[in-house]
């Protein structure tokens, strides 16, 4: 009893590893598709290499083949190109060539599948939901440990990922904010485009086994998405993107565990609220900006006070315009209104009443605030 609950929990923290192993693995890319506007085409990667896994099964018979890999990573570069021309012809627009071309080749897939393949174990469902859980039981050798072969996989991938983002990290960033002086400088925009959307389709293909093609979109699209909104640094978003893909992981994880639910569903579901919450509270973000427009809107009057004491303090008009009594002609705001402002700006050390005069009349924490406002 105690020795398969130990083996449990072993494979189960290995799924968390599988987890953060392909999160990142994605993030890593994640920042260059969102803002190259490439989250689509990322999806109908996603979906359509399953026509590639088909047709190389045909082709090998054998599920276990790394030619499947191949095979879809190949389908996946088949995609953006049949994506590209059909936009570039400029008859067809980029979003509509997308929902044209991933929806026909995924459902040749499926079709393939549902009719030759019934026997073999290319399921859809799988495809789509993955199941990370399991991910563990397949396992590999690898510099003599023996490790959860996606966790192995998605590591590499990780890798090679981090490696082509080091060595192009100048050309990548020259050709996703300004492609017209990266032509002009001799960068090869094509090539990298390619080489990216490349990188991209094996990361989607390895991680399928693992955890389903839903997890690897959110995880292609959401962490870049939600870096955007924090910083503009590409090298700080590829690294908030990365934070993002960990805390995701281990959020899907922990409630996928305690709610008895699907590990990668969950996960994809984390990343969705993190990103919603990132969305509202970032600095300028949804709720941020009604937060500050509501403290803009109570700061308005007392700076309106402020700016009127200050206009017709030391003039001969002071008594009329300042005087307790008949300030509140001139704001044109009703006397509980002037009094509750005035009572806050006394409070808090601003203005005065004068009581000689019987007027209002700034301090001198006051008048510097009066300065500030009128510079």
């Amino acid at each position: 009893m105690i020795e398969s609950l130990i083996s449990y929990f072993s494979i189960s923290y290995e799924s968390l590893f599988v987890l953060i192993a392909t999160a990142t693995a994605c993030a890593l890319l994640s920042p260059f598709l969102v803002l190259r506007k490439l989250s689509m085409v990322s999806d109908a990667i996603s979906h359509s290499v399953l026509l590639g896994i088909v047709l190389a099964f045909f082709i090998v018979k054998d599920v276990g083949s790394p030619l499947l890999i191949a095979g879809a990573a190949l389908f996946g570069v088949i995609t953006v190109f049949a994506v590209e021309f059909l936009s570039g012809t400029g008859l067809v627009k980029n979003d509509d060539a997308v929902g044209i071309v991933f929806p026909m080749f995924f459902a040749l897939a499926v079709v393939l599948i549902t009719k030759f393949a019934r026997n073999v174990h290319l399921d859809t469902d799988i495809v789509l939901m993955g199941e990370v859980i399991i991910a563990p039981l397949n396992r590999t050798e690898f510099l003599g440990m023996d490790l959860p072969k996606a966790f192995v996989q998605m590591g590499v991938l990780f890798i090679v990922n981090l490696l082509f983002i080091i060595i192009f990290f100048k050309e990548l960033k020259i050709t996703t904010f300004d492609k017209g002086f990266a032509k002009l400088a001799g960068f090869s925009s094509a090539a990298l485009f390619y080489a990216l959307m490349t990188l991209s389709s094996l990361t989607a293909v390895t991680a399928f086994d693992a955890v389903g093609a839903i997890l690897v979109v959110s995880f292609l699209i959401t962490p870049g998405a939600a870096a955007y909104l924090i910083s503009k640094d590409l090298k700080v978003m590829i690294a908030i993107s990365a934070g993002y893909a960990v805390i995701n992981s281990i959020i899907g994880y922990v409630l996928s565990l305690l709610m008895n639910v699907s590990m990668s569903g969950m996960t994809a579901a984390a990343a969705g609220v993190t990103f919603l919450i990132t969305f509202l509270f970032n600095r300028e973000g949804l709720v941020t900006a009604l937060i500050l427009r509501f403290k803009r809107k109570s700061e308005l009057k007392p700076e309106l006070f402020l700016i009127h004491i200050g206009n017709h303090s030391g003039k001969k008009e002071e008594l009329e315009e300042l005087g307790l009594g008949s300030i509140r002609d001139h704001l044109k705001w009703k006397q509980s209104e002037v009094d509750k402002i005035a009572g806050r700006l006394i409070r808090r050390g601003l203005i005065m009443i004068d009581i000689n005069k019987d007027i209002y009349d700034l301090t001198e924490k006051g008048r510097e605030r009066f300065l500030e406002i009128e510079a």
